[in-house]
């Protein structure tokens, strides 16, 4: 199997095969999504929205359904990219 084959499966398989792939990319991509809004925001030196983006991404459960569909996107992606690499360095 080609590795952009495997990405690809590693991609769409990880958080549609069981509740626990879900999961992890679901927590995975909070992460990312959260580091990303928190930095911009420090950057920008609002620090208590910097607090808020963080409280919100992370600590409160999802109040939307694009959160339940862009953050297990985003980890699978950010994963998959990361195992494509691992692979390739093999």
């Amino acid at each position: 199997m080609s590795l952009e084959l495997g990405f690809l499966k590693y991609v769409v398989k990880t958080p549609f095969t069981s509740a626990v792939g879900y999961g992890s990319m679901y927590i995975f991509g909070g992460t990312i999504l959260t580091f990303f809004n928190t930095v911009s925001e420090i950057f920008t030196d609002n620090f208590m929205n910097a607090f808020l983006e963080y409280f919100i991404y992370s600590a409160l459960p999802p109040t939307s359904l694009s959160q339940l569909i862009v953050q297990p996107f985003v980890g699978s992606v950010v994963a998959g990219i990361s195992w494509y690499i691992a692979m390739s360095n093999r």
